[in-house]
């Protein structure tokens, strides 16, 4: 499951975009929202990662790997502890989150191995509202799903 964030600062707002994928690196769901912008962005990412995971839930996911490319971030969630930072509920609520799932890892990917994340993250500046595709991407984001796939195999 891959996650991303995208600011728009020219009009307040800020994208996120959600990819999850079975075994074999071929998608199950895709999702862009535009959002509110949060006042940094790593708050951004946290937004996206807490997303993967409630759209994880709803498709009844058990086993995850929640792959980002903030590191900061992903250090965060791999000390499973309380953050005092300001997005410190944002955390809470990712941790509380993964109680729900038999098996959770977090993993640091480099944006190389997340361009259909960070692409839908993108998109969302053209959106108005949450848009969620299943077994399926916007047909204009399939170069960047082919391009990712080859990355992870």
């Amino acid at each position: 499951m891959n996650f991303d964030g995208a600011t728009f600062a020219e009009d307040g707002t800020a994208g996120i975009g959600v990819v999850l994928r079975n075994e074999e690196g071929l998608i199950i769901a895709s999702l862009t929202q535009r959002i509110p912008l949060p006042t940094s962005v790593i708050e951004v990412e946290a937004v996206a990662a807490r997303r993967t995971l409630e759209l994880a839930l709803e498709l009844s996911f058990d086993n995850i790997i929640l792959e980002g490319d903030s590191e900061i971030l992903i250090k965060i969630l791999k000390a499973g502890g309380s953050s005092l930072a300001h997005f410190g509920n944002l955390i809470a609520d990712i941790l509380f989150l993964t109680s729900h799932f038999s098996k959770v890892k977090f993993s640091f990917v480099r944006r190389q191995c997340n361009g259909l994340a960070h692409s839908l993250a993108r998109c969302a500046f053209i959106t108005q509202q949450m848009s969620v595709w299943m077994d399926e991407v916007l047909p204009d984001l399939m170069p960047v799903f082919l391009a990712d796939l080859h990355s992870i195999l």
